[in-house]
């Protein structure tokens, strides 16, 4: 390791003043030195945990002294501020720390989670000077930036006391709240927002705590929970500290998320900002689709996440991108409507058109009426003309992705982004199959290219299906329905639907050259049988 200095003269590091901290009247209903009342299972606390990234990387560019007093100084950076505004240590390491702040049940109105805020952003404000001064250091050209990444959930844990010394009492923390602060620093350094705090200790924090972006992060257990991005303080009333104290320690926020860009990512934590997820609603292909609301207002939506684990993350995003641009433009009736695409930290996701009523499936229990069924055929072929027009062609139209609307207008959703078509038959007990290629083209069957045709030819399974209540082919296994779709005749509808047989014949040719070239072709088809 190098031998130069922080400071040349002694050949030590020298640590600047702390920031000053606001002062602690403000915190009247409970002193900070103030150790917690009850320290019982199940303890109400706020628990602060923060850890410097590119700890390790920095001192390797140090000698032996100089290392001391860097690893000293990152010691009283992690603990000064939490340990002057009543937090309590529950775990200390090189470069990470977790503290408790407790809630006393006798205060008129508890402040742990106000202290635990205040706390975690001047642990940043000095970790951002610190980073500075290794920065300044001519050995440490080319090694990453240091940056401080905290995370502060207000929950129940168990706390219990375990040793006493002259400055503060030390405790022993452990349960989900714990873990979950310990999480929410991962959520801070992948979204490099310095500080993320549960939605619950943000608001349990007062007004005088600013809060930016907000998103929802997905726990193990598949529950979510809001969090909330914390950008500076506001001054409390009557206040002496100077306004230029706020303004700095919102600049040193600012300042260690441009530093954090530089820290590894790749948590696999799925983190969507701007929106509160309701409920999970679905999986398939390369992405978990979600219901949500965005935290801006307006219609709930569905979001279509792409999943930080997928084996082709690199494909798969370039897919991802490139099909939202060319979906994004389309505006018509009988398509869902794209709101937008984001980028939230390790995930990357596509805001769209939510239908409470639900989708054709449900409507398709026996045969329907003619012309209902015509009704949607006609609207059907219509949205696939749009789609078909900026070059997607569908490859999985099914009963199961045309949506219905309150106003009886269907819309084809789910084209283009999960491209993958489900082969496997999976037995209901019921004489029913889920999952199964009813709806593929031959040439699909054959592993064929497929065009616009091929859409027609799935639009055709799904108008005999509305029209009978059945569907064309069924077969035991997977392998002998493709084989169906590619060599047995087109089915023959009932005498009653007899003049639209030349239409099911041309809609499922086997041959794509015989089938309509377009869905507009097929329109016209129908207009001119007066259907």
């Amino acid at each position: 390791m190098s031998g130069h200095s922080f400071k040349e003269a002694d050949s030590h590091f020298v640590p600047t003043e702390a920031a000053p901290l606001e002062p602690l009247g403000d915190y009247e209903s409970e002193p900070a030195s103030q150790t917690p009342a009850a320290l019982d299972d199940g303890t109400v606390a706020t628990f602060l945990y923060a850890r410097v990234h590119n700890f390790s990387a920095a001192c390797q560019t140090m000698g032996a002294a100089e290392l001391t007093s860097f690893v000293n100084e990152v010691r009283r950076i992690l603990s000064a501020a939490a340990l002057d505004l009543g937090g309590e240590i529950a775990q200390r390491r090189p470069d990470s720390i977790l503290c408790v702040f407790s809630h006393n049940p006798s205060d008129r109105v508890p402040t742990d989670a106000k202290r635990a805020l205040h706390a975690a952003i001047l642990t940043v404000h000095e970790c951002v000077n610190l980073a500075a001064r290794v920065a300044a250091r001519p050995q440490a050209a080319g090694t990453p930036a240091l940056s401080m990444a905290v995370g502060v959930h207000l929950g129940v844990a168990e706390v219990t006391p375990r040793a006493v010394n002259k400055s503060h009492a030390t405790v022993h923390a452990a349960g989900e709240a714990v873990e979950i602060a310990r999480l929410l620093e991962v959520v801070a350094a992948d979204m490099h927002w310095s500080v993320v705090a549960s939605l619950g200790a943000r608001q349990a924090g007062g007004t005088r705590v600013d809060a930016g972006r907000c998103g929802t992060l997905g726990l193990p257990d598949d529950s979510f929970l809001e969090v909330v991005e914390i950008t500076g303080l506001v001054p409390r009333k009557g206040s002496t500290t100077p306004q230029s104290h706020y303004e700095s320690l919102r600049e040193s926020l600012r300042k260690n998320q441009q530093l954090s860009r530089s820290a590894v990512q790749g948590a696999g934590h799925m983190v969507i900002e701007d929106y509160r997820l309701i409920r999970k609603i679905g999986e398939g292909g390369n992405a978990t689709i979600y219901l949500a609301q965005p935290f801006a207002g307006g219609p709930t939506q569905v979001l279509k996440v792409l999943r930080p684990d997928n084996g082709d993350r690199v494909m798969g995003l370039q897919r991802f991108i490139q099909e939202f641009a060319l979906l994004a433009g389309i505006e018509h009736p009988n398509v869902a409507r794209i709101f937008k695409q984001g980028f939230s930290g390790d995930s990357a996701y596509i805001a769209m058109e939510y239908f409470p009523v639900g989708d054709l499936r449900s409507r398709m229990v026996k045969a329907m009426d003619p012309g209902v069924a015509l009704y949607y055929l006609r609207q059907i072929a219509s949205g696939l003309e749009a789609i078909h027009q900026v070059g997607i062609v569908h490859r999985d139209l099914k009963p199961d992705n045309v949506m219905m609307r309150q106003d009886g207008i269907v819309a084809i959703a789910d084209f283009g982004v999960a491209k993958q078509v489900s082969m496997q038959i999976t037995d209901t007990g019921a004489g029913e199959s889920v999952g199964t290629p009813y709806y593929l083209s031959p040439e699909q069957a054959l592993g064929r290219p497929v065009d616009a045709r091929s859409d027609i030819y799935s639009l055709g399974v799904v108008a005999y299906e509305m029209l009978t209540g059945s569907k064309p082919y069924r077969a035991e296994t997977a392998q002998a329905l493709l084989q169906l779709h590619v060599s047995a005749p087109v089915p023959v509808l009932p005498p009653s639907h007899r003049k639209l047989q030349p239409v099911l014949d041309r809609m499922m040719a086997k041959d794509p050259a015989g089938r309509y070239a377009s869905a507009s072709e097929l329109l016209d088809a129908l207009e001119a049988l007066g259907a």
